[in-house]
């Protein structure tokens, strides 16, 4: 048989690059770049994804637990029995203790979370937990909280890009195009990161602050707009909401203070600030990873994106713009969002997503009749603004909730790919989830978490599965290019052949994935059938583009219908949580401990080879670092009589890990940079499990207090 090149793409990160997969006999021979969504290109990762799929720790069958958990012992069950077993545990859970006694998670990948997320609600529950809980949610609600709507940079028309945490080259490929692009162009450019990038190399300036103050940062620049008359009053009298307090709050970040708080030269401080108020237009894209993990990231993501508001540089050309648009021009998402809802449950006390002023935008003749009632999701007592705007539990609650069974019990996890290493001080959720009742765990391959479940199945890989593919304007739907693996099934078909085992009242669902699209595609204007004929992706008719300006003209999806400095929303939990409604900055560590641990430890740098865990039993992506290592400052170095590659202890107060040392001026000096999903050196196991952001509830990974000693050898 010759070769065939079949059209397929890569999962490893939410950027879905397009691959051309050579396949021969059914095998994939080799992979190449397609020029659909990713500029003609793919990353390092995406080259090694056929090593991927093919890992040697791969799940091939359904199994059963038959020793004790942990153990290793297992039976290979056929998926009969599986879902037999597995409708029969939860089914009987949910009489026994209703359906919030069940926490359904996910992680990677992503394509299937709108059809598990209606699984869970026709099930009876809001208890749906994704890796979100540490990722991107938290830029979200910051984003939300002041404009309603998620947002983007308009690079291409401004004066000024503000690169924030910005590292395209190692995370979301093809993104550095757009930089390059503008900086041949003539744009200025201002990169803030404390570690130094490739893309540094593009900046007019680089300022390197400590790690987690990047609120006080902006809030300074803030107050230096101000104070220079750089801001746009005739757009703040008309479309922003607590600017007098906001101004008033931001007087106190001067020039001096700023730089005590962010270690970063006078000099440096005031040039950047001069740069951002010579740039009538400028735009800003902040991490939605980096920045929001802080125990003060929410606010510091909030205290950024403010510069834009005082300015007139939302949803206006060349600031930022909104990602969501109108329903009148298709938005997937609306859509998605319609099909999530359709099974929704109301949580009992009236609060959570279905009280935020976003969702009663989007849905101002909802019925409620008829409803199932349910318990507050996990974490909505604990974190109330997280519960308002995000559509989700909060994750990191989970493992206090199994073991102190407050508000309410929860007896069995259902996940689709748990990663325990997500989790700060994970050994904790490992000795919750052998807590459960039952817990089921579908993954390709056999993580720890996999290793601790009484049920375990098999998924499988983009390569092995049909989806459906929006970007912009365009849809597609991609077919397999080779048949699954071993046993393993698509985490859809899994979600809804499991859901006709239990008989859930959800005809779409029990479908299966065709009869999910379909559904899905109906006002869409294309059919499936006219998807799987085109060989490349189609136009949805009547898409338009986003005219800047629509949305404050349609008035905001937020309590005042405006941009608010001053958070309405958080303003309600002011009293009963100690909430700021303005973007306040708190330093993200505590003044104890400086003297026993005089390092910053950051973890959750990336990588180029590396994405989180996925890659860690992968040959071929060890090339550029082989084994566990930390990015220490030689200076630091040199004090500490470090060399390159000597064994160092990292040590906080919750433990220690045994890594190598790899000394670069990358590192800025007093900290000290770790990459965070080793196998064997796992930095996450080192951080409290209380370290954790109060608006958001994400963990504060990169501003943790720490020492570093070498090890000493026998």
């Amino acid at each position: 048989m010759a070769f065939e090149i079949r059209k397929s793409f890569c999962s490893i990160c939410s950027r879905g690059c397009g691959m051309d997969v050579w396949v021969k006999d059914d095998q994939v021979i080799k992979i190449e770049p397609s020029n659909f969504q990713n500029g003609g290109q793919i990353c390092v990762k995406g080259y090694a994804y056929k090593d991927y799929i093919f890992r040697e720790d791969r799940i091939k069958t359904p199994v059963r637990r038959v020793g004790e958990r942990g153990s290793g012992q297992w039976e290979p069950i056929s998926w009969e029995e599986a879902y037999e077993e597995i409708a029969g545990k939860l089914l009987g859970l949910r009489e026994q203790y209703g359906a919030d006694s069940v926490m359904f998670y996910t992680g990677y990948s992503k394509w299937y979370r709108p059809v598990y997320h209606r699984f869970i609600h026709s099930f009876g529950t809001l208890n749906y937990g994704t890796e979100s809980s540490t990722c991107h949610q938290s830029y979200r609600m910051g984003s939300e909280l002041l404009f309603g709507t998620l947002t983007r940079p308009d690079m291409a028309n401004s004066d000024l890009f503000i690169g924030w945490a910005y590292n395209p080259f190692y995370n979301g490929n093809y993104q550095n195009l757009s930089l390059e692009d503008f900086r041949e162009k003539g744009g200025k450019v201002l990169v803030i990161d404390p570690r130094v990038t490739p893309a540094a190399k593009f900046a007019d300036i680089v300022l390197r602050p400590d790690s987690g103050t990047d609120g006080a940062l902006a809030n300074f620049f803030g107050n230096y707009l101000i104070q220079q008359g750089k801001t746009d009053s005739e757009y703040i009298t008309a479309y922003v909401h607590g600017f007098s307090e906001y101004k008033k709050y931001v007087k106190k970040f001067t020039l001096e203070k700023t730089a005590q708080i962010t270690n970063i030269p006078e000099k440096q401080l005031l040039e950047a600030a001069e740069l951002i108020a010579a740039s009538p237009r400028f735009s800003v894209q902040v991490s939605g990873a980096a920045i929001p993990h802080h125990t003060n990231g929410m606010q510091n993501v909030r205290a950024i994106l403010a510069l834009t508001a005082i300015t007139g540089n939302f949803d206006r050309e060349g600031g930022i713009l909104p990602v969501e648009y109108s329903r009148e021009a298709f938005n997937t998402k609306v859509l998605w969002d319609q099909f999530v809802d359709e099974t929704r449950p109301l949580s009992e006390d009236g609060g959570g997503y279905q009280n935020s002023s976003a969702w009663h935008h989007q849905n101002p003749d909802f019925n409620w009749e008829g409803r199932k009632l349910c318990r507050p999701k996990i974490g909505s007592s604990r974190f109330p603004v997280w519960s308002e705007i995000v559509d989700e539990c909060q994750s990191m609650d989970l493992t206090r909730q199994i073991l102190e069974e407050t508000p309410y019990p929860i007896k069995a996890v259902f996940a689709l790919g748990m990663n325990r290493r997500m989790f700060i001080d994970n050994e904790k959720l490992m000795g919750a989830l052998k807590k459960l009742d039952f817990f089921v765990d579908v993954d390709l391959f056999w993580t720890d978490a996999a290793k601790v479940a009484d049920i375990v199945l098999p998924a499988c890989s983009s390569f092995e599965r049909s989806e459906l593919i929006t970007a912009g304007s365009f849809i597609r739907y991609v077919e397999p290019a080779i048949k699954p693996l071993y046993q393993s099934k698509s985490d859809v078909d899994i979600i809804s052949e499991l859901a006709e085992q239990m008989k859930l009242d959800d005809k779409i669902l029990r479908s299966g994935y065709e009869g999910i699209v379909k559904y899905a595609l109906r006002r869409v204007g294309v059919t499936l059938d006219s998807l799987k004929a085109s060989p490349g992706p189609i136009r949805i008719p009547g898409k338009m583009p986003y005219f800047p300006g629509r949305n404050l003209a349609d008035g905001l999806r937020t309590p005042t219908g405006k941009i608010e400095l001053y958070s309405e929303t958080i303003a309600k939990f002011k009293e009963s949580h100690g909430l700021e409604p303005l973007p306040v900055y708190d330093p993200p560590l505590k003044r104890a401990g400086k003297k026993k641990y005089p390092f910053i430890l950051t973890a959750g740098g990336r990588i180029p080879t590396e994405f989180h865990s996925r890659y860690q039993n992968v040959k071929s992506a060890k090339f550029l670092r082989p084994y566990p290592a930390a990015d220490l400052n030689p200076e630091d170095a040199e004090v500490l009589g470090i060399r390159q590659d000597d064994p160092i202890v990292i040590t906080t107060d919750t433990g220690s890990i045994h890594v190598r040392a790899n000394l670069t001026h990358m590192a800025k000096k007093g900290i000290v940079f770790m990459y965070q999903s080793y196998e064997n050196a796992d930095v996450n196991r080192i951080i409290d499990w209380d370290h954790l952001d109060p608006y958001s509830g994400f963990p504060g990974y990169r501003t943790v207090r720490c020492s570093i000693r070498k090890e000493e050898q026998p």
